[in-house]
């Protein structure tokens, strides 16, 4: 079996025939190697602090009263006075939602707190440093991603809806792919983009945000130490493969593709981050 820090290039076997994810199985960190304790230590229990109750509350507001994301969101004054609490209070709140990309805050004048978005990459950001904490190994992250995709593309293949699971996978099974091969994060963008609408596809919201935030953090990591470009002809060719099995309704050939494809680019993150990818996962 190989070592992961030799793995390169990419292997089509057929899935469940080796390759460095299965590998990743048995060089996982040992469970009684970890440092700090792993468990709910009374945290389902603990109640709110004040910034995190308000941080609540104004996500609350933004659903109950219809904002969009850009829309302005009331001024300090107003928002210390509505709910109740402190400048300081108020301002450690609206900095969790910041950090999780829920709000934006432009300093100055005419700046203050606008609606963001819901991105799994910002969840990613931050399970990340648990992961970092939990002394997690790359080798269980690039694992928990091949469970987390193969599960979407086969739910992405049991939609009901066939229009929509053409309409969605349609860019993908056309002679030109929507790929941008001259800016890295365009191209990162896009195969993003691919998976994302798979998880659309899954019917599950918990899931669509949740498990795509894996792949993200690979994504963001690989980019971070290689040039992902060089993987063009594997992703068209995958994601067409892929596209195909989710719009014939196929979701065991779908489940299969999207194994060989995770496959691939394992092989090829390994070699990318060399010796660390036996290694802890960072928060970068």
């Amino acid at each position: 079996m190989r070592n992961p820090a030799d793995a390169g290039g990419t292997d089509r076997s057929a899935p469940g025939s080796g390759g460095w994810v299965r590998a990743a199985r048995v060089s996982s960190t040992p469970r009684d190697d970890r440092l700090v304790t792993m468990g709910s230590a009374g945290a389902v229990f603990r109640p709110l602090k004040a910034s995190e109750a308000v941080a609540r509350d104004i996500v609350t507001d933004i659903l109950e009263k219809g904002y969009r994301t850009g829309d302005a969101l009331p001024n300090e004054a107003s928002m210390i006075e509505q709910y109740g609490v402190s400048r300081e209070s108020l301002r450690e709140g609206l900095r969790l939602l910041e950090t999780q990309g829920l709000i934006t805050i432009r300093r100055g004048p005419r700046g203050g707190p606008k609606v963001g978005s819901v991105d799994p990459a910002s969840i990613g950001r931050m399970t990340t440093l648990y992961f970092r904490m939990a002394g997690a190994s790359y080798a269980e992250l690039l694992e928990a991603w091949e469970v987390a995709e193969t599960m979407l593309a086969e739910r992405a293949a049991r939609h009901p809806d066939a229009g929509l699971r053409r309409d969605l996978m349609a860019p993908y099974l056309g002679d030109h792919p929507p790929y941008d091969s001259e800016g890295v994060d365009d191209f990162v963008e896009m195969h993003a983009g691919f998976h994302a609408r798979l998880a659309t596809l899954a019917a599950n919201r918990v899931l669509e945000l949740t498990l795509p935030s894996y792949g993200l953090i690979v994504s963001h990591h690989v980019a971070r130490v290689d040039d992902p470009r060089r993987l063009y002809g594997v992703l068209v060719h995958d994601h067409h493969a892929i596209a195909r099995a989710v719009v014939d309704g196929r979701p065991r050939k779908a489940r299969e593709e999207m194994e060989r494809h995770i496959g691939e680019v394992v092989a090829a993150t390994a070699a990318d981050l060399g010796e660390r990818a036996g290694g802890p996962v960072e928060w970068l």
